[in-house]
């Protein structure tokens, strides 16, 4: 009887030594898997990030060939109204010249009385002649000072615009990093998922921006050649707004309906007061421009709109 419960216990034994071989070995390959889930979300990361910093290069660009393109056209606009003064007074000169030997024809056949009538008339000939090209020059100055104002304006508006359109291209590809993040929360193993739950902040630098989350939500954006950060605000889990603001001063504002679709942006100009609004259809794009103006005393003027 001895004999057999040592047996059982050798057996007992032997099983439990076997049990906690396959438990430690499982263990182990528990660890490699977080390690390569791990590496395999940064490497996503980067690869997200650096798409995203490409997209805004490229708008940049497409800004900058925009802006090109309108200067040409200005120059080109500003160089026409020359030539054309230019030819205006070509002409007047030439009808001055006829003018003058005509005079000069009739001056020689007649007498010293009708010489100093001819010479009145020559003088206020060219007395007349001069007004006429002052006021020309006049005018074409005024119309080529209207000209370049009113594109320096517009040149201006589409520079505002494609900076809230690069605004929202960043938040998206944050939105986009987040929800990779929290499939990965998701899909990983339980041990996992309760080591990224203890850590509710990341912060991802690069060599653009700063961007904060918490709760696999972008929270902050820090721009590192403006200065300007974008605090993002949610309700429910749900984007709600976002105000990015220049030191102390608000900039721009952004705001959501209840889907985290964008539905508005603003822009304040350096007074705090409204001096544009733009306005999104349900594809994210912007379908109104209001811009806005004030008098002396500060009193806002009805909004100019601008349909896309």
């Amino acid at each position: 009887m001895g004999v057999l419960v040592i047996i059982v216990q050798t057996i007992i034994f032997n099983k439990l030594k076997l049990l906690q071989a396959q438990a430690s070995q499982q263990v182990s390959d528990a660890n490699q898997q977080h390690s390569g889930a791990i590496e395999a979300m940064q490497t996503m990361v980067q690869d997200l990030f650096q798409a995203g910093v490409a997209e805004i290069k490229t708008a940049q660009l497409d800004c900058q060939n925009k802006n090109q393109q309108s200067l040409k056209a200005v120059n080109q606009l500003i160089t026409a109204k020359i030539q054309d003064a230019q030819t205006e007074n070509t002409k007047m000169h030439s009808q001055l010249q006829t003018q003058l030997q005509q005079l000069q024809q009739d001056v020689s056949t007649q007498s010293n009385e009708q010489h100093k009538q001819t010479r009145s008339n020559i003088i206020a000939a060219i007395a007349s002649t001069q007004g006429l090209l002052q006021a020309s020059i006049s005018n074409t100055d005024s119309q080529l000072n209207t000209a370049i104002q009113d594109a320096q304006a517009e040149l201006e508006k589409n520079a505002n615009q494609l900076m809230f359109t690069h605004k929202q291209q960043q938040l998206s590809n944050l939105e986009t990093l987040s929800g990779l993040i929290q499939n990965l929360r998701v899909q990983n193993l339980v041990e996992l998922t309760n080591e990224l739950a203890q850590h509710t902040e990341l912060k991802v630098d690069t060599l653009d921006f700063v961007k904060h989350l918490g709760e696999c939500k972008v929270v902050k954006i820090e721009d590192k050649h403006t200065g300007q950060v974008t605090q993002v605000y949610y309700e429910n889990g749900i984007k709600h707004s976002s105000d990015t603001l220049q030191g102390d001063q608000l900039k721009y504002q952004m705001l959501y309906d209840h889907e985290g679709k964008l539905v508005k942006g603003i822009e304040y100009g350096n007074d705090q007061r409204v001096i544009f609004e733009y306005l999104y259809d349900g594809a994210g794009e912007i379908s109104q421009r209001l811009e806005y103006g004030y008098d002396a005393n500060g009193k806002q003027a009805d909004p100019i709109k601008k349909v896309y």
